[in-house]
């Protein structure tokens, strides 16, 4: 298989000998006594993905593995370097996101489209001590002085990590340089109402991409032919439970694009208006009528004609979306992102940061070498899986011969352990992708 010759390859250009060139450039490795930038960066990495939480023992008894010998003291200097082992893991990063690993879609539907972007970001509360270098968002009593955001561009066809940003926390979305980066010919992009722009939109498909998003409440919709105003809560009123039909988007850029409306099951409505009522009243004011009728429809505008995309296509690749929210969750709660030791400062808290990313970043590599063409597969089940395994994978890093074949073998225990059965009601992501049909009207 190609990914595993090209996840091989990518491995061993990034965890090989030019991180000792780097560590010298961070001042982080003047004097080779017991680590060199290589031999540290692998024993962290390597750790931290076998074991998020590790201890001091757990990084020497891996440091011993790749044949150091050196004591638990050595460790607990390299964790106490500060800005240079910041610079060093934040520099690893970015090199890694430089190397293309991707992989074959395993969807007819994704792959009518050149790639498919999913967009978002997740945040990760900091010490107020880092507060100048990461903003927190504020406002909130609770909020908190300092935090980090990361934003993803995330290619669902092919698995690549596309863009990966570090920006302060308060950093606006819609802004973003996941956000703002011209798009390819021929590509999808979907991200959440945080990055709604109709200039975006607009540039988008000047670039002949095409993008999906829900509708921003307040926004303008005009008729295209006569270019008036449309009463939006009105017009829906008086419809069925969908409406799939052209509009001219905002006042000001009047662009034509698509919307698409479907009806919510009145649970769902009330649900939302209890909670926009709740978010509301915590703000001193109440939500108007029509923004509560509003709220009984869900809202997509795009550019992807009804002869590219149906009405439920567009659904199902919308709610792909949650793909990415997906992949944060694994990220947080499955290789601790936002965990750090007991006692650790300001700097090594952020050096756990980069170099956590860094490691969730070579586990997706690993998950596109063994699990990604597991056709109905669970990640949270390839990832725990891959946990258990990879100490043998990396510790054999630099035998090709090993390495890939352990990748093939790993390969094989996913399609028996990651895969997940169809389902009849509430069908899967992949279903959804293999059959837009399947989707429930009432959505």
């Amino acid at each position: 298989m190609a990914i595993v010759q090209t996840v091989t390859t990518s491995l061993q250009n990034l965890l090989g000998s030019a991180l000792d060139d780097l560590a010298r450039e961070c001042e982080l490795i003047q004097r080779e006594r017991k680590f060199t930038g290589q031999t540290l960066l692998q024993t962290i990495v390597i750790t931290l993905l076998h074991k998020p939480d590790a201890s001091w023992a757990d990084f020497h008894l891996t440091a011993t593995q790749l044949g150091l010998s050196l004591s638990v003291t050595a460790v607990k200097k390299r964790f106490a370097a500060g800005q240079p082992l910041v610079d060093f893991f934040r520099l690893a990063l970015e090199q890694a996101l430089g190397q293309f690993v991707a992989t074959e879609p395993t969807s007819e539907l994704l792959s009518s489209f050149t790639a498919v972007f999913l967009g978002d970001s997740t945040t990760i509360n900091l010490p107020p001590e880092l507060a100048d270098l990461f903003a927190g968002s504020g406002g909130k009593e609770n909020a908190s002085k300092a935090a980090l955001k990361v934003q993803v561009l995330w290619d669902l066809k092919t698995g690549r990590v596309q863009r990966m940003t570090v920006e302060p926390g308060k950093a606006a979305d819609a802004v973003s340089p996941i956000a703002l980066a011209r798009a390819e010919p021929g590509s999808l992009l979907i991200y959440d109402l945080g990055y709604f722009d109709v200039e975006r939109f607009k540039a988008l498909h000047e670039q002949q991409a095409k993008f999906i998003s829900r509708l921003q409440p307040g926004t303008k919709v005009l008729e295209p032919d006569t270019k008036d105003v449309i009463d939006l809560v009105a017009h829906l009123r008086r419809q069925p439970a969908l409406v799939d039909r052209a509009i001219l988007l905002s006042m000001s850029v009047r662009l034509l694009c698509r919307l698409i409306a479907v009806r919510v099951p009145e649970e769902v409505a009330n649900l939302r208006r209890q909670k926009a009522r709740t978010k509301a009243r915590d703000n001193g004011r109440e939500p108007s009528a029509a923004y509560l009728e509003f709220l009984g429809w869900t809202m997509f505008v795009t550019n992807c004609t009804a002869a590219e995309l149906t009405w439920k296509t567009v659904v199902v690749l919308y709610r792909a979306r949650w793909q990415v929210e997906l992949l944060f969750k694994l990220w947080k709660s499955h290789n601790g992102l936002a965990r750090y030791r007991e006692g650790a400062n300001a700097l090594e808290r952020l050096a756990l940061i980069y170099v956590k990313l860094l490691g969730v970043l070579l586990q997706q590599w690993l998950l596109l070498a063994t699990a990604w063409q597991v056709r109905y597969r669970s990640m949270f089940k390839a990832a725990r899986l891959l946990q258990e395994q990879v100490k043998t994978l990396l510790l054999a890093l630099f035998d090709t011969a090993r390495l890939q074949e352990a990748l093939k073998e790993l390969r094989r225990l996913m399609e028996r352990i990651a895969h997940v059965e169809n389902r009849k009601r509430n069908p899967s992501h992949a279903q959804l992708l293999d059959d837009p049909e399947l989707l429930d009207w009432l959505v």
